[in-house]
């Protein structure tokens, strides 16, 4: 017999409606804890104990794994036919620079209906929410006929780098029918947007070396500074459209996502390009692309960004040297079907052909894109539930702009993942002053429930 999904539906909103500040005080115990992976320190490990024994209240079995680095939480109630893993972090950016905080960031502030903190929106948020959801049916989860796991790391924000050795150790634990991301946020026309996969990552540190030391500049007519062998180096990379020069770079891009994503994008509105543009006071995106081409862009192509560039003097005042050392950092962003070894060994082989076999290329991290087709059940679940919490149908995109190792998920795992999320377009996530709106908080639980709900529904059919 079928359970009323009206009728538990309803219970959870109601219970949420009634409780989500006992979930915001949860936050609170949260953000208290300063985890910066790129940090590292006691609250990793504290954090991931405290994450550990809320669930274990709530009867779930939990586990701490690792694989080298920070801690892993596994953890799981129910025991249903059907299962759900949902993947968060706990781990947070820096607060840098600290000074243009309006409040202590490792506090959480609310002032008005935003709540300010390091990870509120970037992930802490998503997981007291989540654990509000889950409260919200828990009394209901043998009648839904669900299992739920959470996954709930601590090395996303550094690129995640011995994340696939959990995953491998624990492959046959992780694999469920449907999966909850990390996150997911609210647009500027008030929907949902969700995102079916995510870019990979290849972030490297290209290194250039002249002189043994920095010395007068006096002597730059006859000491090579290699500034300027970086520029010519970078210059090697791209153009001025964005177009990548790397040779194959774009070869093994996976044809049948292209033509399955070319559909949602054709489906997204162009306005919160038009309005992003706006925000940041741009006269026109690269290479002048608007529209759907922007979109296209955005969520279809890969990419590679210079993220820093370091070298000599740039402190107050002047110092007249030619530096002995310059470093640029990259991110190289590939989708679906791209090998980010291959992309390294290309990039190696063509700087080499032209005259940078001195170059030392350090990898800082480097996985995979993943991403899940739209008609998987878990898909229709959320956008089912995200008209039903937000009274408008989500936008659904193929991508993220950004990174994240779904792919060890999806493709490894064999997990298809879905979005859901209590951040907004404004939530200064990584900047200081991140923050996330009560209502989008509440709303966000409600469609977390719901999406639970939905899926044991489209379960059973």
């Amino acid at each position: 017999m079928s359970p009323n999904y009206d009728e538990i539906s309803r219970k959870a909103v109601r219970y949420i409606e009634d409780n989500y500040n006992k979930y915001i005080d949860l936050l609170g115990s949260l953000v208290e804890y300063k985890t910066v992976a790129a940090w590292g320190g006691d609250d990793m490990a504290r954090c991931a104990d405290y994450l550990a024994s809320i669930l274990r209240e709530r009867g779930f079995k939990t586990q701490i794994k690792s694989g080298g680095g920070h801690p892993v939480v596994l953890a799981e109630v129910g025991s249903g036919s059907k299962s759900v893993l949902i993947y968060n972090h706990y781990d947070v950016q820096p607060p840098d620079p600290v000074e243009l905080w309006e409040s202590d960031p490792f506090k959480l502030s609310k002032r008005g209906d935003y709540l300010f903190a390091r990870g509120v929106a970037d992930n802490k948020g998503n997981i007291a929410a989540r654990i509000g959801a889950i409260d919200a049916i828990i009394d209901s989860i043998d009648k839904l006929d669900l299992k739920i796991k959470f996954f709930i790391e601590g090395e996303e924000e550094i690129g995640s780098p011995t994340l696939e050795r959990v995953i491998q150790d624990n492959r046959e634990w992780i694999r469920s029918d449907g999966g909850i991301w990390e996150t997911g946020y609210i647009r500027r026309d008030d929907r949902l947007g969700i995102s079916l996969g995510f870019k990979g990552m290849l972030y490297i540190e290209i290194i250039l070396k002249g002189a043994s030391r920095d010395v007068h500049s006096g002597n730059a007519p006859l000491v090579p500074n290699p500034v300027w062998r970086m520029v010519r180096l970078l210059s090697l990379l791209k153009d001025e459209h964005g177009r990548i020069y790397v040779p194959g770079f774009y070869d093994d891009i996976d044809p049948e996502f292209v033509r399955a994503g070319e559909e949602l994008v054709k489906k997204m509105d162009t306005a919160e390009l038009e309005e992003m543009m706006k925000d940041l006071g741009l006269k026109s995106f690269v290479g002048g692309v608007s529209g759907y081409e922007a979109l296209r862009k955005l969520h279809l192509e890969p990419s590679l960004n210079v993220s820093g560039l370091y070298s000599g003097y740039t402190g107050k005042g002047s110092k007249t040297i030619v530096p002995s050392i310059a470093g640029a950092k990259i991110d190289i962003r590939p989708v679906p079907g791209q090998d980010p070894e291959k992309i390294l060994s290309n990039l190696k082989k063509y700087l080499k052909e032209n005259g940078f076999e001195d170059a030392q290329i350090v990898v800082h991290s480097m996985y995979r894109s993943g991403y899940t087709k739209p008609g998987e059940a878990i898909v229709r679940a959320t956008v089912n539930a995200a008209i039903k919490a937000y009274g408008k149908e989500p936008s659904v995109s193929p991508l993220s702009g950004g990174s994240g190792p779904m792919y060890y998920f999806t493709n490894i795992a064999g997990t298809p993942m879905s979005g859901a999320g209590v951040g907004y377009y404004g939530s200064k996530a990584h900047a200081p002053n991140e923050n996330i709106r009560v209502r989008d908080f509440v709303n966000g639980m409600k469609h977390f429930a719901l999406t639970l709900i939905e899926f044991s529904a489209l379960a059973r059919k």
